[in-house]
């Protein structure tokens, strides 16, 4: 049965249609979140729902809210209680970080820096946990607060949270609760839980007080690359801020020319195309494989990857020398995580998967920063400036003389002074199959890596959702296409001293 919104509350705080929306959710739905695109009134929601639902009459009502540091907590959350709370006789104990009301029911404050952090709650039993930006923390995190949401008290036992699309915990929170129903408003059960959870979407529009109070914040997002924009203002859960590979490209965006497209419809991959084989593996997080075709214009196609999450060796390594059968011939480059070429008791993970494979392979190599740009020019569909503007002032005496004197070669290359250069005809130089799907899901997924001071030009790492990889398949992709990189490197060297041989 709906809540109702209590009326003593909408004197301090009056929320709008959308947010009124989420307070509606039923009681038996453990899990909600709300949000998805900026200016939601997310947190005041949070701090609210206790108030509203007068759970902070009960005087052993225990309720907690989190952010994901202190810095963000201080400036958002707490600051935000005071202006709510103390006109209900609330009083605040900033060394605990906690409010106690009247009734003796207290709602506290917390952060979480690191995932060991979460298990400080070990004993605590929340009845109301409240997460401001989701996506800032780990799904470890949250499974393991949510796992201290209980109650011995009346008071049914609630999650709620807020976020934007973005962030380290993008990919888990997408999964969680908007790839089933992107638009929200649909109960999930899980199965594996017995519980229920929900989305709610909510967007900038839903927001009437700062649509009257701030009616140009709208205008000044849309001018922002329209990648953010959909995100910000549409909530759009594919594309978002901080996302690494803006130019990936699972459909075309209105507008974009035919070759903006990475994901593709699988075709017969010649058998004579050069193949690289690259791994990166792992047993709690995924191993990942893949295979990739070279076309003689030096595209690369991704046409086969083979994923196994909590798999031993010699069972996923069986799996890919089977999947290898038939490609070994045309095989110029196997790679896998250097990680590998660690001793694990008698032999190292490479030797133990080259028993299994029945292959051995090359030590990848490990450049993040190098493998990110690579990764960028492969995906790249805009073609670049050109690089050389041919010079005025041709002279056919001078050519002639140049002819005369020093050979073919020479007229050639003076003749090639004045020439343009060619159109790109083969962007983006990497097209995926559609049977690739986690790799698919990885490269849309990645963020850059911000906390702790790391380099910003990273990506972060992440770890995938129950039984999905993480960034697995974008490691193994970097290897990839070092591995493609290195061979048509070598090949058009070998072609030019060919060429100069014949010559």
């Amino acid at each position: 049965m709906p809540v109702q919104v209590v009326s003593a509350s909408e004197k301090l705080w009056a929320p709008f249609a959308k947010q009124i929306e989420f307070i509606k959710i039923p009681f038996t739905v453990f899990e909600a979140m709300y949000g998805g695109a900026a200016g939601g009134g997310k947190s005041e929601l949070l701090l609210m729902l206790p108030i509203i639902y007068q759970f902070h009459e009960n005087p052993r009502f225990h309720g907690i809210l989190f952010r994901r540091t202190f810095p963000q907590l201080e400036e958002s959350l707490i600051l935000r209680s005071h202006e709510f709370y103390r006109h209900l006789g609330a009083t605040y104990d900033p060394q605990k970080h906690v409010h106690k009301f009247p009734s003796g029911a207290r709602i506290r404050f917390s952060y979480l820096d690191h995932e060991d952090d979460a298990r400080d709650h070990d004993t605590a039993e929340y009845h109301y946990a409240g997460f401001d930006e989701l996506t800032g923390f780990t799904e470890f995190m949250y499974k393991y607060i949510t796992s201290r949401v209980r109650s011995s008290i009346g008071l049914p036992p609630l999650v709620r949270s807020a976020t934007n699309p973005g962030n380290i915990g993008h990919a888990w929170v997408r999964d969680r609760f908007v790839i089933h129903a992107p638009q929200g408003g649909v109960i999930l059960h899980d199965v594996e839980t017995d519980s229920k959870r929900i989305f709610i979407q909510a967007k900038l529009t839903d927001n009437p007080h700062l649509m009257k109070n701030d009616p140009t914040y709208i205008t000044r997002l849309r001018i922002l690359p329209a990648a953010e924009q959909k995100a910000k203002i549409d909530g759009d859960w594919w594309i978002f801020s901080g996302m690494v590979f803006t130019e990936w490209r699972e459909a075309r965006q209105p507008g974009e020319p035919e070759n903006a497209l990475h994901v593709i419809d699988p075709f017969p991959i010649p058998e004579w195309w050069p193949k690289v084989h690259a791994i990166d593996w792992g047993y709690s997080a995924a191993t990942w494989a893949g295979w990739a075709a070279i076309a003689p214009d030096s595209r690369v196609f991704l046409y086969r990857e083979h994923v196994a999450i909590k798999t031993d060796i010699a069972v996923w390594g069986a799996d890919v020398r089977r999947i290898m059968q038939y490609e070994i011939p045309n095989t110029v480059g196997y790679f896998l995580d250097p990680s590998a070429w660690q001793k694990r008791g008698e032999k190292t993970i490479e030797q133990q998967i080259a028993d299994a494979t029945g292959f051995r392979y090359e030590k990848a190599e490990n450049d993040r920063i190098g493998g990110k740009m690579l990764m960028h020019e492969f995906l790249r569909w805009q073609p670049r400036p050109n690089r050389y503007v041919p010079r005025d002032g041709f002279d056919d005496t001078i050519a002639m003389r140049v002819l005369r004197m020093h050979g073919t070669a020479a007229y050639d290359d003076y003749c090639k002074l004045f020439e343009p250069e060619k159109p790109e005809t083969n962007i983006p130089r990497l097209q995926v199959f559609k049977t690739c799907p986690a790799f698919i899901k990885a490269i849309g997924l990645c963020v850059y890596d911000t906390k702790d001071g790391h380099n910003t030009e990273d990506v972060a790492e992440w770890r995938g959702s129950e039984g999905q990889p993480g960034d697995d398949p974008y490691d193994g992709g970097r290897y990839l296409l070092k591995g493609v990189d290195r061979y048509l490197r070598i090949a058009q060297f070998e072609h030019k001293k060919r060429e100069e041989v014949g010559a």
